[in-house]
């Protein structure tokens, strides 16, 4: 019967040339399949279009790298590493973190069963203790004690700003967690656990018991918030069921891979073009800078995006997974942000965390109720701690380059948010996130590597 059906279907006779070929209103794929009152039931599918981007891509890159290799030749210098620093560097910026790390936990087993009258005195010990965590690296990286150049000055202050920001939510934590014990051991009806409820919620998918104050003031316990991929502390934080070794070795191979690859990249590709921009800014020729940042734009984007897939995918991955760090929402689709704010929000979510914890609704409780000088305070502080980073290894001190590109989209997170509100539900509200990607790609990162790399007071090498 089945056969019988089929050949009946495919008899030429059953489809003559009076057969009616247009039976409804339709709309062409590429409207959206929408006309009017009638909607096309067939969904367009786009993957060999893309299969084609693919290919233009593949092949547009392989002639600029070849067009690249024959311009410059290779300029990759394969130099052996030097696997013996100078004995005090790795030394004295490992003590300069170890000791505030130290003094932090000294602070908080002094002060367990204290008075809460003593909060003062003890916030004021953790306030100079953090203030120490900045200030003996940044001593360090300025007269260049470490002996590892710019490079090794960047990573010793990124170090000590992460540092910091754990040891003041480390001390804010404890504050609470102090007043809810006064509490408890002052009132006979109350409990700590229930206390401790106004100011935190259980967590799950930890090991046993959670532990609670005092109990939580360790050694053990601050050291794997030090080395957490986490900026907030809490008393004790979700965990992985097991660490999975094969997932390691992925991870540990795929960092290898591009901490070779990256730096191999910025030397081909990008200190040429670098170079070859050199007259123009001397110059102050407009036009010809301009195009410099065009050619820059592709691969400081490309610098840009694996150093976010570097660090926030695959180390930050690579600490929980070791540490069993359960909670690893460490960024969230930031790409599709049509707005500035969406961008800062969603781009690096344990400073996120940390700011709106720590610094934005702490300024709304003590400072101001004003949000936006809230936001500006926030945003400021973000630039202060990105500057510092960079500046003091780079020697860049006239002209605080990061500072300024940081405060300069201030009117940016308004202006997004301006045409967010005006595109929304319409055809152009992708708008604000083509702002954002020109923004970012084209004029702000190349325009900051350029001032960068020629600043007369900048150690360009």
């Amino acid at each position: 019967a089945t056969e019988r059906h089929e050949n009946k279907r495919f008899d030429p006779w059953h489809f003559p040339a009076s057969k009616p070929m247009h039976r409804q209103a339709t709309a062409s794929l590429l409207s959206g399949g929408v006309m009017g009152d009638s909607v096309s039931s067939e969904v367009v599918d786009m993957r060999g279009m893309l299969n084609l981007v693919y290919l233009i891509f593949v092949a547009s890159h392989a002639h600029l790298m070849l067009d690249n290799i024959l311009s410059h030749g290779i300029l990759i210098a394969f130099q052996p590493l030097n696997l013996v620093p100078p004995a005090s560097a790795p030394l004295l910026g490992l003590f300069s973190l170890t000791l505030p790390v130290l003094g932090a936990l000294v602070i908080e087993r002094s002060v367990i069963g204290l008075s809460s009258r003593t909060n003062k005195v003890v916030g004021g010990l953790h306030a100079i203790n953090a203030l120490v965590t900045l200030a003996l690296p940044c001593a360090l990286v300025a007269v260049d004690a470490g002996g590892g150049g710019p490079a090794g000055g960047i990573l010793l202050l990124f170090c000590s700003v992460t540092l910091f920001m754990k040891l003041v939510s480390y001390a804010h934590v404890h504050h609470d967690l102090r007043l809810a014990h006064a509490e408890s051991t002052a009132g006979e009806s109350e409990d700590l656990d229930r206390l401790l409820a106004k100011f935190s919620t259980d967590v799950c998918d930890v090991d046993g018991e959670q532990p609670r104050y005092p109990h939580n003031v360790t050694g053990g316990n601050l050291i794997y918030f030090v080395l957490a991929p986490t900026l907030c502390y809490q008393e004790a934080f979700p965990l992985s069921k097991r660490r999975r070794p094969m997932y390691l070795l992925t991870l540990g191979v795929r960092l290898a891979l591009l901490a070779v690859l990256v730096p191999a990249f910025c030397a081909q590709y990008m200190l040429p073009i670098l170079s070859s921009s050199a007259q123009a800014v001397e110059d102050g020729n407009l036009l010809r800078i301009f195009e410099g940042l065009l050619r820059l734009a592709l691969p400081v984007t490309y610098v840009w995006l694996t150093g976010f897939y570097f660090f926030f995918h695959l180390w930050l991955n690579l600490i929980a997974e070791l540490l069993r760090f359960g909670d690893r929402t460490f960024y969230k689709a930031w790409w599709n942000a049509t707005t500035f704010e969406a961008y800062w929000r969603l781009w690096n979510i344990p400073v996120h965390h940390w700011i709106v914890r720590h610094c934005y609704f702490p300024c709304l409780r003590h400072i101001t109720a004003n949000k936006n000088v809230t936001g500006m305070l926030c945003f400021t502080l973000s630039a202060v701690m990105h500057e510092l980073i960079i500046a003091l290894p780079l020697r860049s001190f006239r002209m605080p380059i990061a500072f300024l590109a940081m405060m300069a989209q201030v009117p940016m997170l308004m202006i997004s948010a301006r045409i967010e509100r005006l595109t929304r539900d319409s055809a152009f509200e992708q708008l604000g996130n083509y702002l954002f990607w020109i923004c970012f790609c084209f004029l702000g990162q190349p325009a900051a590597v350029l001032l960068y790399f020629f600043r007369p007071d900048t150690v360009s090498s």
